[in-house]
């Protein structure tokens, strides 16, 4: 049975077609109705109650930083290499919870605060703490970078056109500051240290000038020879040279602390240990690059220093060097990018790839610089003994002058430098400029009244439908008229579910009339006129031409489970037998729950167990009912071996009878999944049918009681599907052509003579 059942839903599902899948959101409608309007009330509620939500916007420009700002120290190193704009940083910055801070804190100070509702107590009168301000203001906030430009847009939404403007022009502001404030950081700490230095190096300089002056008068020496003189600037320069470098060194490794330190604010551990950051490769162009520098050093003293040098030879020289140095700048500065890009450091924030840039770039120029001032401590060194071999006096001299003119030349290089770090610094306004204001909106653009109301009926219409599929997927009854054919049954009808009410008040006014004490659901005698009526008549002729070669006598109706409507059926097939001027008899021959008395308003005594017992004889078991030639055999008493009762030799002596005495013999029986009453009297019948309640008897149920039924070889003249809704039917050619006949269609007759002009 189980292989029937699997290959009845394989053939089920991939025979449905379009009325199939209509038919069932039809059967469904109401919860379709329903669902939809469910769903479309609450959209609309929400839609109509909530709080309007306002947008504004403004843009800022990120630009890139001027060649003046990248000069000092002739290196762009100040800049974090190549001072390209780092818009995805910008953006984090945007997002950060440091500028949100700032933000309310700004917004808390100014005049508007009475009018901002971030600010304001809530209902219990609770004040809002920073931290939940915080959390709103950047939850509310949106950054959006214009494709293919520098330009970052900042919108933020509110409850109000002028809340959401004036906090959006804060945020843009507050970001304008906070970048001046970042840029001129790291030239404010050069500036300081430039300043401590020059103030010492003015002390050094006033010093080497009274030594000088005290000695040229206390020893009364003469100046100094021409060679000596050479000497001695040549000296001095090289010393110039090695303060200069030295005093950049200092600057560049106080560049470097700054830099450590503000990456440790962002992340502590990066801030431990920065030499991690290198590559062997970078180290190994670091060396390569100090060792090259400290080289040109060297040639340029050399050079300077010899009185045969080729001009022409020289220049070509020093391009070659400056040449190799420029190639070995453009490599490390290629490996940091790819340091930068590879992630090797990440930062919570994303914003330290910027300041590790410029760290692999301060701790280059540290190490040329290193390099640097090796060589020229190794060319003083040279010019000092070349000193050693002048007199006394003639030497302190030269000494005294020379510091004299190196701390001089130092003092002036160290002004130079802290004017163009104050001219760096004045001109460091940040690289953010506001582009565009916010402005109040007009229009909310929270709620979108209209699509909020298409998408809630779109989902109440699809959650309808998918509540309705879902529950047909589920649902194994039996519900049309194809699934009973699908099973295997020959179709002998369908009844339509009867309108009690109707039918109840057309029972009271016979009984008022008549005495009689029916029930209403025989339809047939009440309102013989009805579709009901007629589809128990086509029920009666479909039996009728079942067995075309071999007539029908003693029929068995059953089903497959409780409350389908088989004893309802069988009492209505009665009347409409016996309508047609046959002499029936319709036999309760369910001994465990008889309802054939009630139906007809009869006693249950003196019944079919009272004759198979010997109780009462056969003509007293025969009760006259409604009609003047139908004939009730109620159950009689309840049995305790219904099966024993059913299957005695005196039930066919009965049968027998029966027959002798009436044209068509009907019996109610059992369910026969329940019971084996049934399955006993199919061998004693001449046929039996199936009632099917629609959108109740289970598939599986169907297919064990056919499964039975063929067990016991019985002659399944087919299946009536009962309670079946009219409405529910759509797709089915039956009740298009019944309608069709019953003068539904707006032509009434001449429609149905049309179809039947077709079929034939």
């Amino acid at each position: 049975m189980f292989e029937d059942e699997q290959q009845f839903e394989q053939e089920f599902e991939s025979q449905l077609s379009l009325t199939d899948y209509l038919r069932i959101a039809y059967r469904g409608r109401w919860i379709i109705i329903v669902s939809f309007l469910i769903v479309f009330i609450i959209t609309i509620y929400l839609t109509f109650t909530n709080p309007n939500i306002y947008q504004a916007s403004t843009t800022v420009l990120i630009e890139s930083s001027g060649m003046m700002e990248r000069q000092i120290f002739g290196a762009d190193y100040l800049m974090g290499g190549g001072g390209t704009t780092l818009i995805p940083n910008q953006i984090e910055i945007l997002k950060s919870r440091t500028l949100a801070e700032r933000t309310i804190r700004q917004l808390d100070l100014s005049d508007m605060r009475d009018s901002l509702t971030i600010l304001q107590p809530d209902e219990e009168g609770n004040l809002p703490t920073l931290r939940g301000m915080t959390g709103w203001l950047q939850n509310n906030m949106e950054i959006e970078n214009r494709k293919d430009t520098d330009v970052i847009e900042i919108k933020f939404q509110a409850y109000s056109p002028f809340e959401c403007a004036y906090i959006t022009n804060v945020i843009a502001e507050e970001f304008r500051i906070l970048n001046a404030e970042k840029s001129r950081g790291e030239v404010s700490d050069l500036r300081n240290f430039l300043e401590t230095q020059i103030d010492k190096k003015e002390e050094e300089l006033k010093l080497a000038e009274d030594r000088l002056r005290d000695y040229l008068e206390n020893e009364k020496v003469a100046s100094l020879d021409a060679e000596t003189t050479q000497l001695v600037d040549r000296l001095a320069g090289a010393e110039s040279m090695l303060e200069q470098a030295e005093v950049e060194l200092n600057a560049m490794q106080e560049r470097k602390r700054s830099l450590s330190a503000q990456l440790e604010d962002r992340h502590s551990t990066l801030g431990e240990d920065l030499g991690g950051i290198s590559t062997p490769y970078i180290i190994s162009l670091q060396n390569q690059l100090g060792q090259a520098v400290a080289e040109r050093t060297k040639f340029m003293i050399a050079v300077e220093s010899s009185q045969s040098a080729s001009r022409i030879s020289y220049e070509g020289q020093l391009k070659t060097y400056d040449g190799r140095i420029a190639a070995l700048r453009q490599k490390l500065e290629e490996e940091s990018k790819k340091i930068k890009s590879s992630g090797m450091v990440k930062d919570e924030f994303e914003l330290s790839q910027g300041i590790i840039t410029s760290i692999l770039t301060a701790d280059t120029e540290i190490k040329t610089l290193t390099a640097k001032i090796k060589a020229l401590r190794d060319v003083v060194r040279d010019y000092e003994g070349d000193m050693e071999n002048l007199p006394a006096k003639t030497l302190e001299l030269a000494r005294l002058q020379r510091q004299k003119k190196v701390q001089e030349e130092t003092y002036i290089m160290m002004l130079s430098k802290l004017e163009e770090t104050k001219i760096t610094q004045a001109g460091r306004s940040g690289n953010v400029t506001i582009l565009d204001a916010a402005i109040e909106p007009f229009m909310p653009i929270k709620p979108n009244k209209r699509l909020n109301i298409m998408l809630g009926a779109l989902i109440g219409l699809g959650l309808g439908l998918g509540i309705v599929f879902v529950r047909e997927y589920f649902d194994t009854s039996i519900k049309s008229v194809e699934e009973v054919e699908k099973l295997g049954f020959n179709l002998l009808g369908t009844i339509p579910s009867i309108d009690v009410e109707s039918v109840e008040k057309k029972r009271i006014k016979k009984w008022e009339n008549e005495g009689e004490e029916i029930e209403s659901r025989l339809v047939t005698h009440l309102d013989p006129k009805s579709p009901i009526s007629e589809a128990y008549r086509t029920l009666r002729t479909n039996l009728a031409f079942t067995r075309v070669d071999n007539s029908i006598k003693t029929i068995l109706v059953t089903s497959a489970g409780p409350k389908e409507g088989k004893s309802t059926t069988v009492a209505n097939l009665a009347i409409t037998l016996a309508q047609l001027g046959s002499k029936v008899v319709l036999v309760d021959s369910d001994l465990r729950r008889p309802v054939i008395q009630s139906i007809f308003g009869l006693e249950k005594d003196n019944g079919l167990t009272n004759f198979l017992m010997d109780r009462v004889p056969y003509e007293k078991v025969l009760q006259k009912s409604l009609l003047d030639n139908l004939f009730i055999v109620t159950s009689g008493i309840l049995p305790p071996n219904p099966s024993e009762l059913l299957g005695s030799k005196a039930m066919e002596e009965f049968i027998e009878k029966l027959k002798n005495d009436f044209d068509v013999i009907l019996f109610d029986s059992p369910p026969i999944i329940a019971v084996t009453d049934a399955a006993i009297l199919c061998g004693q019948v001449d046929g039996v049918f199936l009632v099917i309640s629609a959108g109740s008897t289970n598939r599986d149920a169907v297919l064990r009681a056919k499964s039975l039924l063929d067990n016991v070889n019985a002659r399944v003249l087919g299946a009536l599907l009962n309670n079946l809704e009219i409405g529910s039917a759509y797709g089915s050619s039956y009740y298009y052509y019944y309608h069709y006949y019953k003068g539904a269609h707006p032509k009434g007759g001449k429609g149905f003579k049309r179809v039947m002009r077709g079929m034939g």
